[in-house]
Order: C-alpha cells, then sequence, then structure tokens
C-alpha cells in the first residue's frame, strides 16, 4: 500500500506542477518589440519608414491593434491576421504612407489616453483617418471577437472596413 500511495502522491504533484507550469507561461508577460518594426516582416518595416516619412501626406489612415502586457493566443491571432490582411491587400498603401499600422500596449506609460480617447474595454483593432494632420474619424473594429475562428471572414472584415476608410468619407465621425 506504501508503495501505490507514493506513486500516486508523485503522480498527482507532476501533473498538478505541468498545470501550474503551462497557466504560468501562457499568462506572464512578454516582452514587446523596442520600436513598432522590431521583428516585423520586410514589408512592415518599410511601411512605416515610408509612413513616417509620408507626414505631410494630406489624407492617411492608421490601423491599430490595442493590446495589454499579456497576450493570449486570441490575441496574437488579431495581431497576425489583421497585418496579414493589411499586407495582402495594401502593400502599395502601406509603402507610400497613405495605411500605417501600429500596435500599442495601453499598459505602458503614456498610452492609458488610448483607452478613453478610442473607447477601449478590451483588445481591440481601431481604424482612424487623419487628414491634414488632424483626426478626421475612427472606428473600433468590435467584430473581430465574432470572427477571431474563422480566418477568411476576419481578413476580408479588415479589408473591407481599412478600404472604406481609405475610398471614401466612411471613415469619418464614427466615434
Amino acid at each position: 500500500m506504501k508503495a501505490k500511495t507514493i506513486v500516486t502522491i508523485a503522480l498527482l504533484l507532476f501533473a498538478g506542477s505541468s498545470v501550474a507550469y503551462l497557466i504560468s507561461n501562457e499568462l506572464r508577460p512578454r516582452p514587446e518589440p523596442a520600436a513598432p518594426e522590431a521583428g516585423a516582416p520586410e514589408s512592415v518595416k518599410h511601411s512605416v519608414t515610408a509612413s513616417e516619412s509620408a507626414k505631410a501626406t494630406a489624407s492617411k489612415v492608421v490601423v491599430y491593434y490595442f493590446h495589454g502586457t499579456a497576450r493570449c493566443p486570441t490575441c496574437r491571432r488579431f495581431e497576425s491576421f489583421t497585418l496579414e490582411a493589411l499586407q495582402n491587400a495594401f502593400a502599395g498603401e502601406l509603402n507610400d504612407g497613405r495605411l500605417q499600422w501600429q500596435m500599442v500596449n495601453v499598459e505602458q506609460p503614456g498610452n492609458e489616453h488610448f483607452v478613453k480617447d478610442y473607447q477601449l474595454y478590451t483588445k481591440s483593432i481601431v481604424i482612424v483617418k487623419t487628414e491634414d494632420g488632424k483626426q478626421a474619424g475612427w472606428k473600433n473594429l468590435k467584430e473581430i471577437w465574432e470572427l477571431v475562428r474563422h480566418k477568411p471572414a476576419f481578413l476580408e472584415y479588415i479589408q473591407d472596413e481599412v478600404r472604406n476608410c481609405l475610398e471614401s468619407d466612411r471613415c469619418r465621425n464614427l466615434s
């Protein structure tokens, strides 16, 4: 009986420590890139540089991904799907600065204002249109939560909303 009890306790301790490790690994904050372009694909690196040099552009659309320090698999999916949607449909706009991609950790000092500015309550993708350097309108893409498990629909949703802001005034005053 003693051996059976010891083996049972050992297995329970192993199972418990494995679950605790998995949970702590998932919740552990991961380091953020030092700059927006760090670790980004080559086309995004160029788009950030191009968009910075295109500040004089009369009209520009910025796609923000707002997240916290701890990021779950769903949060990472928001980032990768949105970036893929932008790169696939708007490579020219990213390169010439009419479209810009920005990831923002709202928990970092100085970024707290975004929560109030865009009425954020969770991880979000927000499209902001600027004209002559001033914000002309914005839209929080709330449907990402329903579409995150349906990649083709997610990509289409992002592309349609960005296209609406780039090609028309439909992004105005959506706040």
